[in-house]
């Protein structure tokens, strides 16, 4: 299993994962337009991961663990409270819609749009065709440009690039602890410069899940 998401995001699940609200990071994170977002079809398998997610901002940071699945053509996202009980549910149909159950009690303080786009960034694959073993590669996806780096045949670092109202959104990521027995890497970081937050996501289990029929 592991785990994901981004910063408008974290300021949030970590309210919402751990009773805290960092209003300030909040009111001070210029609004951007979510990026789109990829299909769960996109991802080649079924999987279940648990993850512990660590969020960076200019005024704090903040933890929490989370489920992330793939399943039935839907993408689901369920956000744990320190108890290991659901808080929220965030759900990716395999239509491109998105379902949101909130269990905390409080109202959710971001768009899940934002959270879907950045565990896509990191764990979805971007660019067509075989990944050279070392040296780079990049293309235009939807609105971002993706560039990606690669050593010994392991994804090292990903890119993206696209224009918003606000300026150039750029994310960059990196990845380590990638093994051939492997579905995902044991840590990924995930950088936006533009608004101003770190994730690092740390995989605890992963589980690749039999195939099961989407749902109607």
């Amino acid at each position: 299993m592991k785990r994901v998401l981004p910063l408008i995001v974290l300021c949030a699940l970590a309210a919402l994962a751990c009773g805290a609200a960092p209003q300030t990071a909040r009111t001070a994170t210029p609004r951007v337009e979510p990026a789109r977002l990829l299909l769960p079809s996109a991802f080649p398998y079924d999987f279940q991961w648990r993850q512990r997610v660590t969020a960076r901002w200019p005024t704090g940071e903040h933890s929490f663990d989370a489920v992330l699945q793939k399943s039935a053509g839907d993408l689901l996202l369920v956000g744990l409270s320190p108890l290991g009980l659901p808080g929220f549910v965030l759900r990716l149909r395999a239509t491109g819609a998105i379902e949101v159950e909130n269990r905390s009690g409080r109202d959710l303080p971001f768009e899940p749009r934002y959270v879907l786009a950045d565990v896509e960034r990191v764990f979805f694959p971007w660019l067509d065709g075989v990944p050279p073993a070392r040296g780079e590669r990049e293309a235009l996806r939807g609105d971002s440009r993706v560039a990606e780096r690669y050593e010994n045949g392991q994804l090292l670092t990903r890119r993206f690039e696209r224009p918003t109202k606000q300026g150039v959104e750029r994310v960059a990521i990196s990845y380590e602890g990638m093994h051939s027995r492997s579905d995902a890497p044991g840590r990924a970081v995930l950088h936006n410069a533009l608004l101003g937050y770190t994730l690092t996501i740390e995989t605890l289990e992963q589980t690749r899940l039999e195939p099961s029929p989407a749902k109607p």
